[in-house]
């Protein structure tokens, strides 16, 4: 039985609700999982035994998309990590446990309308749930693989490359110094959007990626490198980017999108931003 209805692309309402629903049953077949693993090793009172390992006074509801997801990307020794941890091959835990936290960015965004429910938007989110879900074999896995065959279905599958830096961070920070003098926004400050409808990776060698098209910026812009550095720079781990028609550059920390910088049109993606 189909969980979610194929939306009409027209309907932004529609497209909002399927987003947000994707959301949820990918949260609600990740506790699923982690319920399953946990109550072979645990016995099927992990929860209780949990919170009062915790001492917690209330129950955490893990039904609850957002406190599932803070408390296995936040906290690193989490029981919930468990499951999850003995699937996935050891080497692509950091990898594996970046996108949750890219899920959780996407999921403030779409609960928060902070992004234009586009097409594109939605095809963006099914493509990220996709990748962490199938290595889960969750449910939700084949219902972004639906979803993605009536959104455009030659790219419902993406594979990441790291291009190897031209200069080391530091030469490359230094150069575009000049750039950041007058910035009056604090780095992490938070942004509310509402952002345009593409995407991005920040690669932890200061390539960034268009998440739509695969394309490196430093493939169509000379210096892209510089502000590759300066965004590494400030946010080490790299990440899921979003842009605002301004020019401001936001990344996920932990909990909101903040600003990690500013470009204008001519040293960005050509066709992304108006001005």
């Amino acid at each position: 039985m189909k969980r979610i209805a194929q939306p009409d692309l027209t309907s932004e309402s529609q497209i909002h609700s399927t987003g947000i629903a994707l959301i949820n049953l990918f949260a609600q077949d990740l506790l699923a999982f982690i319920d399953v693993g946990l109550s072979k090793e645990k016995g099927t009172k992990w929860l209780t035994e949990l919170q009062i390992l915790k001492m917690n006074i209330s129950e955490s509801n893990y039904k609850d998309p957002s406190v599932l997801l803070k408390e296995i990307v936040n906290v690193g020794s989490s029981p919930l990590r468990g499951p999850i941890s003995a699937l996935v091959p050891k080497a692509q835990w950091k990898d594996f446990y970046n996108r949750l936290s890219e899920v959780l960015g996407s999921r403030h965004l779409w609960v928060h309308n902070e992004i234009r429910t586009t097409a594109d938007e939605l095809k963006s989110l099914c493509i990220l749930l996709r990748k962490v879900s199938w290595i889960l074999e969750l449910q939700v896995s084949e219902e972004c693989g639906d979803l993605l065959s009536l959104l455009e279905p030659e790219e419902g599958s993406t594979q990441e490359e790291v291009q190897a830096p031209l200069k080391s961070p530091s030469e490359i920070v230094s150069t575009f110094q000049p750039l950041t003098e007058n910035e009056d926004i604090q780095v992490g400050f938070p942004l509310a959007g509402p952002f345009i409808s593409y995407s991005y990776t920040l690669h932890l060698n200061g390539s960034i990626r268009d998440r739509g098209t695969e394309s490196l910026l430093e493939d169509l812009k000379p210096d892209a490198g510089t502000l590759g550095a300066l965004l590494i720079a400030r946010k080490p781990s790299g990440g899921r980017l979003r842009i605002t028609e301004d020019g401001l550059i936001a990344a996920y920390f932990g909990d909101h999108w903040g600003y990690l910088a500013q470009v204008g049109a001519n040293n960005w993606f050509p066709g992304h931003l108006s001005s």
